[in-house]
């Protein structure tokens, strides 16, 4: 009994959780109350037919005010203690059988305790049970009739109207983004542009970006069909005056990379395409050294034999001190980079080679968001590694403006070889903050509606991510740092990267993982942290 109390107590604490339901469903439960009492007339009628109208009007109004009483307990303690009640859609009569059972099975004992002026028909109660069963049906059914007819957009639905199209960019709260689209124009309008990994996120986030410039000629690459179909078409439908030629392609065949970029004689590269999950770089260590290192060495001599521009190589921030494969492999990428922009600045037209690094995107394919709203849609658990999980976001669109930003300094200014942008991501956010709001996006209370439930850090995972600011130096536009990570030989890169190759291609991991180590001095794995609570907590 005391936990019921404590339990009755917490639904009316300040949170107004009891007196927003009676705000929000007072027309709902006025409308069971009423038919309660409707389908107590009704069970009377059938009863006894014309006979019914023999019982004094008290006595009437004295079983309804019983009726009314024991609906609103049930209907009330229904909503105290929903997961009790909870049922899938498609099977909701049964909470309003089990809700009309409860109000019978209450009643029947007052059948036998009020006076004999005042008691009805001792089987009345039972034919009530199939009528008020009925008559709570009827408006359900309809209701889901006409819900049927609307599309997802228009239903009365927090987790397909709210969540869906929630602005993620308001829970970062960042200030206004300052970007000089004159330079940026200046610098992509008419002009031929390659992207790699355009059906991706990011490279599709790129192409659109893009696309608003006006280049003169795109040219989209990707290894998978499908995206790259996507893009192209989305394209076309929005930019038609755009040529554009839609090439597959694996970064990885030098070959055909080399065949695409003499052909299509780019004049600025993005090279967007990477192997970028952790846990599934992890478990797949030759493929995300083949992709990350041996495909961005190949776009990027690609772009210096045939006399590209410019190429942007897309990094992330997990290249700063990395603790899993990705981050490492995304470094030597950078290293090659920066070898190659060292050795081209020499030369009166060289290509120049321009990295970018930047965090989690918010909302990204294969992010933490879009697991969330499928979870919270599911009805839980939201699933998050740890309880003290923190990250670095940036809207998406922000990020691909910022790239672009980004490039232009590089043309436009005096740029030491070898620097390394860094987006300014502002302060970091707990995933667990990430996921409590949106819960409260979707009207949804933790712990009552749904659960948020720890599983343990995976491979590769860190726990807090190492940004070491003081390494940074501000560059002329407020949003974008510059870093001087040391500069490798190129002679001994191209002499590595073939041994890393010849590696990742036999399939060694064990001597993979060395041959990274010894190339990536401060490449070393994360602890694992084993003492994670496993169980579900509000």
């Amino acid at each position: 009994m005391k936990l019921l109390i404590q339990d009755f107590l917490k639904k009316i604490s300040p949170d107004g959780t009891l007196l927003s339901f009676l705000k929000e469903e007072a027309p709902i439960l006025g409308q069971d109350l009423l038919l309660l009492v409707a389908s107590l007339y009704i069970s009377l009628f059938l009863r006894l037919g014309e006979n019914s109208f023999e019982f004094s009007s008290a006595a009437i109004s004295l079983n309804a005010f019983l009726y009314v009483l024991l609906g609103l307990s049930v209907f009330l303690g229904k909503h105290i203690y929903q997961t009790f009640w909870i049922v899938p859609e498609e099977i909701e009569g049964s909470s309003i059988v089990k809700s009309v059972t409860f109000i019978t099975l209450l009643y029947v004992p007052f059948m036998f305790m009020l006076p004999k002026a005042y008691a009805l028909p001792e089987s009345t109660p039972f034919i009530n049970w199939f009528v008020a069963i009925a008559l709570l049906m009827t408006p359900r059914l309809l209701y889901r009739l006409y819900q049927s007819r609307l599309t997802p957009v228009e239903r009365d639905d927090p987790t397909l109207i709210q969540i869906e199209y929630v602005d993620l960019a308001n829970f970062l709260e960042r200030g206004p983004l300052a970007i000089n689209e004159a330079a940026v124009r200046a610098l992509i309008k008419g002009k031929r542009i390659l992207i790699t990994g355009a059906g991706g996120t990011i490279g599709a986030a790129l192409v659109k970006k893009i696309s608003a410039f006006s280049p003169g000629h795109l040219c989209l690459v990707d290894y998978s069909e499908s995206p790259l179909y996507a893009i192209g078409l989305e394209l076309k439908e929005s930019y038609p005056k755009i040529p554009c030629d839609s090439m597959l392609g694996d970064v990885v065949c030098r070959e055909r990379i080399r065949h695409v970029i003499s052909n299509f004689k780019p004049e600025i590269v993005l090279h967007a395409a990477a192997l970028k999950q952790v846990p599934v770089i992890e478990e797949n260590l030759s493929q995300a050294v083949l992709t990350n290192v041996i495909g961005a060495q190949n776009v990027a001599e690609a772009c210096r034999d045939f006399k590209v521009r410019a190429m942007v190589l897309i990094s992330t921030h997990e290249a700063i001190n990395p603790t899993n494969t990705m981050g490492a492999t995304k470094r030597l990428a950078e290293c090659y980079c920066q070898s190659l922009d060292t050795l081209e600045r020499k030369k009166p037209n060289g290509t120049r080679y321009t990295c970018v690094e930047f965090g989690n995107i918010l909302g990204a394919e294969g992010s933490v968001v879009p697991l969330f709203k499928k979870q919270i849609e599911q009805g839980g658990p939201l699933t998050l590694t740890h309880v003290d999980m923190v990250r670095h976001f940036i809207p998406l669109d922000e990020a691909v403006a910022l790239i672009l930003q980004a490039l232009s300094l590089t043309l436009n200014q005096d740029i030491a070889p070898g620097k390394v942008f860094l987006l300014n991501m502002g302060n970091p956010i707990k995933i667990i903050d990430l996921a409590k709001w949106l819960i409260s996006c979707a009207g949804l209370i933790i712990d009552e509606n749904i659960k948020i439930k720890f599983t343990g850090l995976r491979a590769g995972e860190k726990l807090i991510e190492d940004l070491p600011l003081e390494r940074f130096t501000p560059s002329s536009h407020p949003q974008l740092l510059l870093s001087s990570p040391r500069i490798m030989d190129h002679g001994f890169l191209m002499r590595a990267f073939h041994e890393l190759e010849i590696v990742a291609k036999s399939q060694d991991k064990t001597s993979l993982t060395r041959l990274l180590q010894a190339l990536v001095p401060e490449y070393k794995k994360e602890d694992s942290i084993t003492e994670v609570s496993l169980e579900e907590v509000s």
